[in-house]
C-alpha cells in the first residue's frame, strides 16, 4: 500500500470506523492498518495538530468536527447527539488547544513503571521509549523532571532530576543505599519531544499557574498511590505517555544466553 499523507490517513481511519475517536486512537489505527509506515516519534501529536489545524483554518467548512476534548469525527458522520454537543461547546478549537498546551506546560512526557532490568546500566544509560507501536524511538536519558522508584507496586522514593538529568540520577541509584530496594521506576519529564525524537531543551516555563502545579502534583500522587478511580479516568495526560523499549545491549545479552543454552543442550 502506498503511504498516505497524514490528513488522508486520518480521513481513511474515520471512513473505516464511522464514529468519533480520540486522536491517540486515530494514530494507533493508522499504524495498525498500515496507512503510514513512517510515523515519526510523536504520531499522536501529529494527528492532533493535523485535525486542529484543519478545523482552525476552515472553521465550519472543515471536514473534521470536535465533539469533546481530544475527540473528533468526520463532519459528515455527525448525528443529532453529536450536533447538540458541538452546539453546546462553541469555544474556538484554537483556544481549546492553547488551554491544553498550557496545562502541559510542566509535564510534557512521562513513563510509568519502567522495568529496571530493561536498561543497560552503563555510566550514562539510555532510557528508550516509544509513544506507540511503530513510532520512532526516543532516548530520555537527558530528560529532566520528577521520578519515582518502585519496589513492586510500592513507591519507595521520589526524587528530582534537575541538576543532573534522569539517566544519571537513576544510574546513581543503582549504586547508592537504594540500590537493592527498587526494580521499577516512573518519571515525569519537563522537556517536550520533537517529531524527530529529540528533546526540546530550549524552552522557558513562563506563566506557571497553580493549575500547572496542581496537575504535576496530582500526576505524581496518582502514580505513587495509584487510586483505582483516578487511573481509570485517563486524566489530562493523553498522548504524553511513552512505552519502555529494551536496551539493545540487553537484547544482545539475552540472545547470547539463549545461544549458549541451546549449544549446551546439543552437546
Amino acid at each position: 500500500m502506498t503511504q498516505l499523507k497524514w490528513k488522508d490517513a486520518i480521513v481513511k481511519v474515520f471512513e473505516d470506523e464511522k464514529k468519533a475517536l480520540h486522536y491517540t486512537e486515530i494514530a494507533e489505527l493508522i499504524a495498525e492498518k498500515g496507512y503510514r509506515k513512517s510515523l515519526g516519534a510523536t504520531p499522536q501529536d501529529t494527528v492532533s495538530a493535523a485535525i486542529t489545524t484543519d478545523i482552525n483554518t476552515h472553521k465550519e467548512k472543515s471536514i473534521f468536527a470536535r465533539v469533546d476534548k481530544g475527540i473528533y469525527i468526520l463532519r459528515k458522520f455527525l448525528d443529532d447527539a453529536y450536533r447538540l454537543e458541538a452546539a453546546d461547546n462553541k469555544l474556538d478549537v484554537a483556544m481549546i488547544e492553547k488551554k491544553t498546551r498550557d496545562t502541559y506546560k510542566i509535564i510534557n512526557s512521562f513513563g510509568i513503571y519502567w522495568n529496571r532490568e530493561l536498561v543497560h546500566w552503563k555510566s550514562y544509560p539510555d532510557l528508550l521509549g516509544i509513544q506507540q507501536v511503530g513510532a520512532s524511538e526516543v532516548n530520555f536519558k537527558e530528560q529532566i523532571g520528577i521520578y519515582l522508584l518502585h519496589d513492586g507496586r510500592e513507591t519507595i522514593y521520589v526524587g528530582q532530576a534537575i541538576d543532573q538529568p534522569l539517566g544519571k540520577r537513576l544510574k546513581n541509584h543503582t549504586v547508592d543505599r537504594l540500590s537493592g530496594r527498587w526494580d521499577r521506576f516512573s518519571w515525569f519529564g519537563f522537556y517536550p519531544i520533537s517529531d524527530k525524537g529529540k528533546l526540546i531543551t530550549d524552552i522557558k516555563l513562563d506563566n506557571i499557574t497553580f493549575q500547572n502545579l496542581g496537575d504535576l502534583l496530582e500526576a505524581v500522587l496518582i502514580e505513587s498511590m495509584e487510586p483505582r478511580q483516578n487511573r481509570k479516568q485517563g486524566n489530562l495526560f493523553s498522548g504524553l505517555e511513552f512505552l519502555q523499549q529494551e536496551a539493545p545491549e540487553i537484547q544482545k545479552i539475552r540472545k547470547q544466553q539463549l545461544i549458549k543454552e541451546l549449544t549446551e543442550k546439543i552437546l
